[in-house]
């Protein structure tokens, strides 16, 4: 009864809460995503363009293991990747999948180890698959941008330790100079801002050094004068090393005029934000929270943000050293935008590559960057960050909120039979390894299918100390009892009973101890990390649970201990 009565207080106090609460002081949400695997790639790669053309996913060039360019492209179709032969390399170039079509490659590096830049175009026809050797660019390029302008024409610019122009490609063959840039700039953004006219900006020079000037981005156009946007001052672009599609981030509507764009800044305290552009205009977006802190540290490595219009979101995709994908969307449409951070399970086979959109809103990575140029991955990854009900829909009128109160009610007084039932009869062990609920986490009644003897409770803890220590099993935030069991070859009893007798602890209590000793390391390692930001890294289920864990393990808050534990 007790919990029915709580469960019931609980939903009543969210439900007046929902109708008081003003939208300005929800919290970000936090959700962990599950993932797909696809088939791999057939050459490993970095530095290659990813696309849809047509309903083909698509990757061309980029470098194979060695750091040497491939003259190689694949499609993805009938559950499987085919190879096909570009007629250039095109390491670090770019691809502009065109309104005709077909899709424009030039430029990239001109020999291994991503050295020098070349002019190479050609033409890439899906319907056929097989690529075309036109014509060269007006300058040699490489980590630069393009862009197609209503006209069917596109603007090029941007250049990697070399000189930097912008230049028109007719859409056709040819390859022309407009005029110099007022800053030499690398991988820079290239964004609409009229039927026929763009402006250029990036946070790199072609060198790659950080910030063209030390207080302020010159914003170039196609057509016009350079101009200063104040707003960059405070808010710089994030900065990118790998050519990108700017469309990937437009939200606006070509058809009605209308040339918008979502882009993420961070400022000097490293704060994560987004940026509207309309026209030349350049807008903060006004956020129902901040970005969450774990998405605000230096070890975090971003990738270009891409833009689902059609469900009016925007994700901003981050790699961590843990290998866990984050994923922070933004619901752009609405005057207070909602923000939402995803984050995987530890992802072993995934680094750092170019994300793109499927058709059911969910974001694929292929290939990418693990710790070394020299060794690409060749892994393919759906993450689903598109849910069942988008969260944009989520939100119910204020009658509907009552019907769902009357749901929640029925549905805890079923729970709370359920569960009573389920006790009085069967008590078995809660096997969940964070569990925000303190008495449940305590609550752990063992029921042996079999007795062990001493020998083969030390060889079974042996083999799981083994599993955590080389898989670490306990970064997965959900890993449960059954889970390490299945591992180690053994029954779940079984295996409760060794850690029970041996380690004289719960399942959960085990499993925190090494999350917690993870947390330490993380907290070592990097003195300006917050130990807020370490929870998630740890393989926590939330931050309650970490710092519940910590202080009962090490005697100390996690702020206690890493001030005591500087160097």
């Amino acid at each position: 009864m007790r919990l029915f009565l709580t469960c019931v207080l609980f939903v009543t106090m969210l439900s007046f809460r929902a109708i008081a609460q003003q939208p300005d002081t929800l919290g970000c949400k936090t959700m962990r995503i599950e993932t797909e695997q696809l088939p791999d790639l057939n050459i490993p790669r970095y530095g290659h363009c990813i696309f849809f053309a047509g309903d083909e996913l698509t990757v061309i060039g980029g470098h194979t293991t060695g750091f040497v360019p491939t003259a190689t492209a694949e499609y993805f179709s009938g559950g499987s990747w085919h190879t096909v032969y570009t007629v250039y390399t095109h390491d670090h170039g770019m691809a502009v999948p065109m309104k005709s079509g077909k899709v424009l490659i030039c430029g990239g590096a001109n020999e291994p180890l991503g050295i020098g830049q070349t002019y190479t175009a050609e033409w890439y026809n899906p319907a056929t698959h097989t690529f075309e050797g036109f014509g060269s660019m007006d300058m040699k390029r490489s980590n630069f941008s393009a862009t197609e302008i209503d006209s069917g024409r596109v603007v090029i610019s941007g250049n990697w330790y070399s000189d930097d122009c912008m230049e028109l490609f007719d859409g056709q063959k040819t390859f022309s100079l407009v005029k110099e840039v007022a800053a030499k700039r690398s991988c820079p953004y290239i964004l609409r801002t009229d039927v026929d006219n763009v402006m250029i900006f990036s946070s790199l020079d072609t060198k790659h050094i950080s910030g063209i000037r030390p207080d302020s981005i010159i914003v170039d156009q196609l057509w016009g004068e350079p101009f200063h946007a104040p707003l960059l001052d405070e808010w710089r672009p994030l900065a990118y090393d790998i050519p990108r599609i700017s469309d990937y981030c437009f939200i606006g509507d070509a058809t009605a005029g209308d040339y918008a764009y979502l882009l993420p800044v961070k400022n000097a305290e490293g704060q994560i934000g987004f940026v509207k552009t309309q026209g030349t205009d350049f807008n903060l977006l006004s956020t129902t929270c901040a970005v969450p802190k774990v998405f605000q540290g230096d070890s975090i490595l971003y990738h270009f943000p891409v833009v689902d219009r059609q469900r009016g979101r925007g994700y901003l995709v981050g790699f961590s050293p843990s290998k866990r994908v984050y994923v922070l969307c933004v619901d752009y449409t609405e005057h207070l935008a909602p923000m939402t951070l995803y984050y995987t399970d530890p992802l072993p086979n995934m680094g750092l590559c170019w994300p793109v959109l499927n058709d059911d809103g969910n974001l694929i990575l292929a290939g990418g960057l693990d710790n070394s140029n020299y060794y690409p991955l060749k892994s393919v990854l759906v993450l689903r960050v598109n849910p069942d009900v988008p969260l944009l829909a989520t939100r119910a009128s204020f009658p509907w909120l009552w019907f769902g109160i009357a749901l929640a009610l029925v549905a805890a007084l079923l729970a709370y039979l359920i569960i009573y039932r389920a006790r009085k009869t069967t008590p078995c062990e809660d096997d969940r390894t964070d569990e925000p609920d303190e008495a449940n986490e305590t609550q752990e009644t063992i029921e042996l299918e079999a007795p062990v003897t001493d020998v083969t409770d030390e060889a079974l803890l042996q083999r799981v100390c083994q599993l955590m220590e080389e898989q670490q099993l306990y970064l997965n935030s959900g890993l449960k009892l059954s889970d390490v069991a299945m591992e180690a070859g053994c029954n779940r009893n079984v295996l409760s009973a060794c850690i029970n007798n041996l380690r004289h602890c719960s399942f959960s209590q085990f499993i925190n101890t090494y999350r917690v000793e993870h947390a330490k390391q993380l907290l070592c390692s990097n003195p300006d990390v917050r130990a807020s930001e370490v929870w998630m890294e740890s393989g926590f289920a939330n931050e309650t649970t970490f710092f519940r864990a910590f202080k009962a393990i090490v005697g100390m808050t996690p702020s206690e201990w890493k001030s005591r534990n500087q160097l």
